[in-house]
């Protein structure tokens, strides 16, 4: 029987730990994989409405400028920016968590000083997102954290498609 040679165990001690070892761990990460799923997608633009018929009319004015605009949401995993593309266009950050979105946006002197509101507000957003309709769309609310006599403002909006956003590229 032949005996291998220092260099050969060298060489094959080298391979295992160079191959085989890497191999363990791409089969372990692969394993642990499957149970992931990727958040619901709502990158892209979406197309606000709301009625704000109901509101008080201070809290109507402050928002005024939500009806109509554009939302852009720009996405990374479950972590979204909210840019709202409106008169005044403010951003901010939020989660996704399963069908749902919550959102944080700083707002300065939307209900000017009005009892019991702050000047530098936070407009707080929550929807649930819809995954099987096409367009895609979610219903939510808006509202004032720091405004506790604002009620909240109920919305819907429709993901718009690549070729109906003005000055898309």
């Amino acid at each position: 029987m032949a005996r291998i040679s220092a260099e050969n165990r060298r060489f094959v001690l080298a391979y295992i730990l160079l191959v085989g070892v890497p191999l363990l761990g791409l089969a372990g990460v692969l394993k642990f994989g499957r149970g992931l799923s990727a958040p619901i997608s709502v990158d892209g633009v979406w197309k606000l409405s709301a009625d704000g018929t109901h509101l008080p009319a201070k809290c109507a004015k402050g928002l005024a400028f939500l009806q109509g605009s554009l939302i852009t949401f720009s996405q990374s995993g479950r972590d979204v920016i909210v840019t709202v593309n409106g008169e005044g266009a403010i951003s901010g950050s939020g989660v996704i968590e399963g069908t749902t979105l919550n959102a944080s946006l700083p707002v300065v002197a939307t209900t000017a000083n009005e009892p019991g509101c702050n000047t530098d507000n936070v407009l707080t957003l929550r929807a649930t997102v819809d995954p099987k309709l096409e367009p895609r769309s979610m219903q939510g609310i808006f509202s004032f954290q720091q405004c506790p006599s604002c009620s909240s403002l109920s919305y819907q909006a429709v993901r718009q498609s690549r070729s109906s956003r003005t000055g898309a590229h």
